[in-house]
């Protein structure tokens, strides 16, 4: 009995898997209160397990930062969760191996094996959604994680330019609610500048856009992105092609499986 979970700054989801497939999927709001949210992962763990012993667990939460031992940090959307040590937590209450790594990450190694990054050797991948997140994801191995959200565009923080909590806050409407496109087009524009600075430190060949703010209603356009970056990228070099994400929430779950092939070995 295998186990998939995505800690997010919003909703934690958790399924079991059975040959390469996701079981059905169990998903709550994240609680605030990292003690509250184990008890309650770890109860959707066993729900989803069915009464099984379970092999092996493998996830994401929504930090940028997670130690060799297991200590989250820099996580902005579940900071009273900084100093967890979630794995653990998780293996004391689970009684088995247990890898965790960054959300975003892991997200982008979903797109990688079974998503729109299929076929790419070098990928970055980025989720624009509640927060601004991101990974490197090469040859099929999470390279780097975290520290797209502090990418700094015009001095300030491209989190807070472009994600679903910044537009709230800008425009005092809900995301899905943003039905101007000109505005939406600003965002593709600034969010083109953040990725200038991914594509300067990772050299991706492929870029995948994912999180509520790019799949969901009243989207950040990405033709607009793809022709803003365009133009920021110096002539020497050859812009990366940018792809929506196909997994949608579930991508996390995905690189979960691509993740348990590790622990198999």
């Amino acid at each position: 009995m295998y186990i998939v979970a995505d800690i997010g700054g919003t909703n934690m989801r958790v399924a079991s898997v059975a040959i390469d497939s996701l079981g059905e999927i169990k998903k709550i709001p994240t609680p605030k209160d990292p003690l509250e949210g184990i008890r309650k992962l770890v109860a959707l763990v066993r729900e989803c397990a069915q009464g099984e012993k379970i092999t092996a667990f493998a996830g994401g939460v929504a930090a940028d930062s997670i130690s060799d031992t297991g200590v989250l940090a820099d996580a902005r959307n579940l900071r009273a969760w900084e100093g967890t040590n979630i794995v653990r937590e998780l293996r004391e209450d689970l009684k088995a191996p247990v890898q965790v790594v960054n959300d975003a990450a892991l997200a982008g190694l979903g797109e990688y094996f079974a998503g729109a990054g299929r076929g790419a050797s070098v990928l970055a991948y980025v989720t624009v959604s509640t927060g601004v997140g991101g990974g490197l994801i090469i040859n099929g191995n999470i390279a780097a994680a975290g520290g797209v959200a502090d990418i700094k565009v015009g001095g300030i923080d491209l989190e807070n330019l472009v994600s679903g909590t910044a537009v709230t806050k800008r425009f005092g409407v809900h995301p899905k609610d943003l039905n101007s496109l000109e505005e939406r087009n600003q965002l593709a524009d600034t969010l083109a500048e953040g990725l200038r600075v991914i594509v300067e430190r990772w050299s991706p060949g492929t870029i995948v856009l994912g999180g509520s703010m790019i799949v969901g209603i009243n989207p950040i356009p990405i033709p607009r992105v793809q022709e803003s970056l365009n133009k920021l990228i110096a002539q020497d070099r050859r812009p990366p092609v940018i792809k929506m994400a196909e997994l949608g929430d579930n991508g996390g779950l995905w690189g979960g499986i691509a993740l348990l092939r590790h622990l198999r070995r």
